[in-house]
């Protein structure tokens, strides 16, 4: 099913692209938004919200600002990774809950996107979470010896970068398909040498809903993923307090042989096993 582009505004007047695709059938079981990893277009998330469609739900697929379609003439040093989650993701589950024919609006974070959308207040409107390989990082989370290459991204290969730079080149480090504004990973940078994240309090960023968000999640992590180790996945877990949370830890290459690492998730190889299986989760909220 092809979808439709949309504008969603933001309260703060800055305007997204995102894309939204209608189910078929007549009655709908919801609405699912996806808030994808960092620095990676809605359009990879194509096949995932097609195969959403097709089994009765509404999909709202998104570009972050100063991202893909979503890029515009503001002020670059106006744009903070912060406004991802605050303003960002919150107005995506606001016009969707415009859009949702019935009262169950479901959000899939994969990565940066179930990291920061607690910072969004409209979450508290969400039936469900779907994380996808979400973590709090920290370098001390990973095993020996990736361990001290985390530590040296964090702590130098960033800093180092940032310097004298409008964009990060996180294409060239393979971290994105495309380069983003160079205070996005400085900031990234900030919360992922502290081990709470942007829980942290140095941060001053709202952090209540966190603590307080009262809905099921089932959260997905895979034992190839060297972007999202265990002890990461868990704590992000543990800042979520009052979350029913389903944990979902795979054997990757007992689903796929080739292995599923941090963007498999999304690849037509899983839609039989655990894309049915996500459907399945959302089916009984």
């Amino acid at each position: 099913m092809a979808g439709k582009n949309i504008k969603i505004n933001c309260s703060d007047g800055y305007e997204l692209t995102g894309t939204l695709y209608k189910s078929d059938q007549t009655v709908k079981s919801g609405i699912v938004i996806i808030c994808g990893a960092i620095g990676i277009s809605r359009k990879f998330y194509k096949d995932f919200a097609q195969f959403i469609s097709k089994n009765n739900f509404s999909v709202i697929t998104f570009d972050y600002r100063g991202t893909g379609e979503s890029k515009s003439d503001w002020d670059l040093k106006k744009l903070k990774l912060d406004d991802w989650g605050i303003q960002d993701i919150n107005a995506v589950i606001k016009h969707a809950g415009i859009q949702a024919p019935v009262d169950k609006v479901f959000l899939v974070g994969h990565s940066v996107g179930g990291q920061l959308f607690c910072l969004s207040k409209n979450c508290k409107q969400l039936t469900g979470v779907i994380l996808v390989a979400a973590s709090f990082p920290h370098w001390t989370r990973w095993p020996f010896p990736r361990k001290l290459m985390m530590f040296f991204f964090w702590y130098f290969l960033i800093p180092i970068l940032s310097i004298g730079r409008t964009n990060f080149p996180t294409r060239l480090l393979g971290l994105s398909n495309e380069d983003l504004p160079v205070q996005f990973i400085r900031r990234w940078g900030e919360w992922a040498r502290d081990k709470d994240y942007v829980v942290a309090d140095k941060f001053h960023l709202d952090i209540s809903r966190f603590e307080n968000l009262n809905i099921p999640v089932l959260s997905y992590g895979f034992d190839d993923d060297t972007y999202a180790p265990r002890k990461a996945l868990k704590r992000l877990h543990y800042s979520l307090k009052n979350a029913s949370i389903e944990e979902k830890y795979i054997k990757a290459k007992q689903v796929y042989p080739r292995g599923i690492g941090h963007f498999g998730y999304f690849k037509k190889s899983c839609s039989e096993s655990i894309w049915s299986e996500t459907i399945s989760w959302m089916l009984k909220m």
